[in-house]
């Protein structure tokens, strides 16, 4: 007895004429592309041009230079400032408290505060209208080697006994007192590229001026040396001079 298969072949016939019609495109063809979403352009437009606009600023901010007043020189405290110890420059200099330059008029013949390094730009705090050197006092500087002063601790405010050390430079006398003084301001050493210290620092110190000359001349000959009594004191402080 022989099967009957036509059916069997008509079923073949109809599901593989089903999966043509059902299959994938013609091959090769590109599918449409998807619309931009509008916001995310709209934020990419926005970005492009407020990065353009900060970039204008900053270019305009950046001209915005003024011509002020600087040291030519080093002017020491309680010095009253030379049209010579001027100099112009010009500088951003919003914030800062800078003098402008039409202000050397004002500038020429007040005071230096502290001392004033060359090339420092000059400011509201480093210059006075007035002398901050009181009546019987004076302000000497001596450096801070390390020897004969405590470099790292002398501090502005300090009250200190200024004493000659006369051993230091190989002699065999004594120290010698020669009074108190009030520190007004301690300068940092310079460095080189390398960070290398080329100087010492050096501290300003109010004195009598009955032993001004003496302290200078112990500082000047290496044999001043500094003892820290007393900190966190007003200039007006009481000071003891040898008689």
């Amino acid at each position: 007895m022989s099967a009957d298969i036509s059916g069997t072949v008509a079923d073949r016939q109809r599901r593989r004429a089903d999966r043509r019609v059902s299959g994938p495109g013609p091959a090769g063809q590109i599918a449409p592309p998807r619309q931009r979403r509008p916001a995310l352009a709209a934020l990419a437009l926005l970005l492009i041009v407020g990065g353009a606009l900060v970039a204008g600023l900053l270019a305009v901010r950046m001209d915005e230079r003024v011509e002020v007043l600087a040291a030519k020189q080093a002017i020491e405290p309680g010095a009253q400032i030379t049209e010579d110890d001027l100099a112009v420059v010009r500088v951003a200099s919003e914030g800062l408290g800078l003098i402008g330059e039409e202000y050397a008029g004002d500038v020429v013949g007040s005071y230096a505060t502290t001392r004033i390094e060359p090339d420092t730009l000059l400011t509201e705090d480093n210059v006075s209208s007035e002398s901050p050197v009181p009546d019987g006092r004076a302000i000497v500087s001596v450096p801070l080697d390390g020897k004969l002063a405590p470099t790292s601790t002398v501090r502005s405010g300090d009250l200190v006994q200024v004493v000659r050390a006369t051993g230091a430079s190989g002699g065999t006398d004594k120290a010698e007192v020669l009074g108190t003084a009030y520190v007004l301001e301690v300068t940092e050493p310079e460095t080189d590229e390398l960070g290398t210290s080329t100087t010492v620092s050096t501290t300003s110190l109010l004195v009598l001026d009955q032993v001004a000359l003496s302290v200078i001349d112990a500082a000047s000959a290496g044999e001043a040396g500094l003892a820290i009594l007393d900190s966190g004191l007003d200039p007006d402080v009481d000071l003891e001079g040898r008689q």
